[in-house]
């Protein structure tokens, strides 16, 4: 009753077992790290896309960084241009205001040449219609000869004084009309000049406009990276809780499962126990008996019988990670780990001949989590009767809590859930049960759950 109870108690800490056979809590770790690890690599890789949308990021921020040093030097052009419009301008206005000033100078001197040409025409009349006796009057007017040279000179004085004047005032008015053709000249310059920065003007305008399209292109493409990544950021967290969740509920199993060794330690310690006091009190009985034989007898042999000891199994040495191998005197292995018929062969098959009804021991010490031992179909197959899921009768051990070991084919086990076997312990014999081609052991070695090489722990 006592081994019932603690076995049920033992059972009790890990879930209930699968239709293939299988330990569910060994099953359910194994997923919770598969699940834990393609999180990860989820997480990896949804760092790896925040981290390019980062780099989009500041590309597009650097694209804005370039538009707005175009658009600022383009402003600084339009505003030089703006400079040099109202200077052109300016120089119109002032080109404007000098050709009216000239219209007035150069009518002013029409005018004045006007009235200097009718006071000439008048001289002229006045000259022509005294002509006939200007000369005599000049000659018999003089009172000396002196004094009629001087006469004549002042009449040539005053004839070269009028073609003087007029032809100044002909010059000015031809240096006028030149000022003016000349300032004409400059305003259409001016103007075509003006034409010329309006229109490079516009086009800068233009320029600038489309930039603050690309801007707000550039604008719209940061804000929807954004969202995205904070859309990725909220995913990264939702599977980090995941796996805190999930890292949590490892340490609860790992926990369960170390009670459950920790009562298996203890269940095998008290049965120790009670066999040693089970054998002190029948060695006591046997003296007991001796001694009365004895005092019947009056004397005789006095040698006290022993309890014989129970048998012991001495393990090969250990490999250097503590495993030792699981079947000894054989060493044939007729398949290893790695992929078999279209799928990943979990463990080695150890198939020497002669191997039949040969001794699976223990490669490291440990608690039995989980036997299957109903399987009867013990001979060679090509194809699996059913049983244990493929493996036929086999045990499963759990080392320390990270590792387990299987031992599949077995013609049968000879050991219980709950009990803790030492390393080299004989747990059962070899056989072909389960869907096996011919007798043979095969041997996991699985860490959290997980179906490692085995050669990478042990050697025959």
């Amino acid at each position: 009753m006592t081994c019932a109870a603690i076995s049920a108690g033992v059972m009790a800490a890990y879930p209930s077992f699968t239709d293939k056979g299988e330990v569910q809590a060994a099953k359910t770790l194994q997923e919770i790290q598969e699940q834990r690890k393609a999180n990860s690599e989820k997480i990896a890789d949804l760092e790896s896309k925040i981290n390019d949308i980062e780099g989009d990021k500041n590309y597009e921020k650097q694209q804005q960084e370039y538009l707005n040093e175009q658009i600022d030097y383009i402003q600084e052009n339009i505003d030089l241009l703006n400079a040099e419009l109202n200077s052109i301008s300016a120089d119109i206005e002032t080109t404007e205001t000098n050709i009216t000033l000239l219209d007035t100078d150069i009518v002013n001197q029409q005018t004045a040449i006007d009235n200097n040409i009718e006071l000439f025409k008048e001289r002229l009349c006045s000259m022509y219609i005294n002509s006939n006796d200007s000369a005599a009057t000049m000659v018999l007017g003089s009172t000396s000869f002196y004094d009629m040279m001087a006469r004549v000179q002042m009449i040539n004085r005053v004839a070269e004084y009028d073609d003087k004047l007029i032809n100044d005032i002909l010059n000015e008015i031809e240096a006028l009309n030149q000022s003016k053709s000349d300032l004409e000249t400059e305003k259409l310059n001016l103007t075509m000049k003006l034409e010329e920065q309006e229109k490079r003007k516009e086009e800068k305008t233009d320029e600038i406009e489309q930039l603050n399209v690309k801007m707000k292109d550039t604008q719209y493409e940061i804000e929807r990276l954004a969202l995205e990544q904070e859309s990725l950021n909220a995913d990264k967290e939702e599977l980090e809780k995941l796996n805190k969740a999930l890292d949590q509920e490892e340490e609860e199993m790992r926990a369960a499962i170390k009670r459950a060794q920790e009562e298996a330690q203890a269940k095998y310690e008290a049965e120790q126990r009670k066999k040693w006091e089970e054998q002190q009190k029948l060695l006591q009985q046997q003296q007991q008996a001796a001694n009365n034989n004895n005092n019947n007898n009056g004397g005789g042999d006095t040698t006290v019988p022993t309890t014989p000891s129970q048998p012991t199994f001495i393990p090969p040495a250990p490999s250097a990670s503590g495993f030792s191998w699981p079947c000894p005197g054989f060493s044939y292995i007729s398949s290893p780990f790695g992929p078999r018929w279209g799928r990943n062969h979990n463990g080695i098959d150890v198939g020497d001949g002669g191997i039949m009804g040969g001794a699976a021991v223990a490669s490291k010490s440990g608690t039995v989590i989980f036997v299957s031992n109903n399987c009867t179909h013990n001979f060679a197959k090509n194809y699996s009767c059913g049983c244990g899921g493929g493996y036929g009768n086999y045990i499963i051990i759990s080392h320390d809590g990270t590792y387990s070991t299987v031992y599949a084919h077995l013609s049968y086990a000879s050991v219980s859930v709950g009990d803790y076997v030492e390393q080299g312990q004989v747990i059962g014999a070899i056989g072909s049960t389960g869907h096996s081609t011919g007798a043979h052991l095969h041997f996991e070695v699985r860490e959290n759950g997980v179906a490692q090489n085995p050669m990478n722990y042990v050697s025959p």
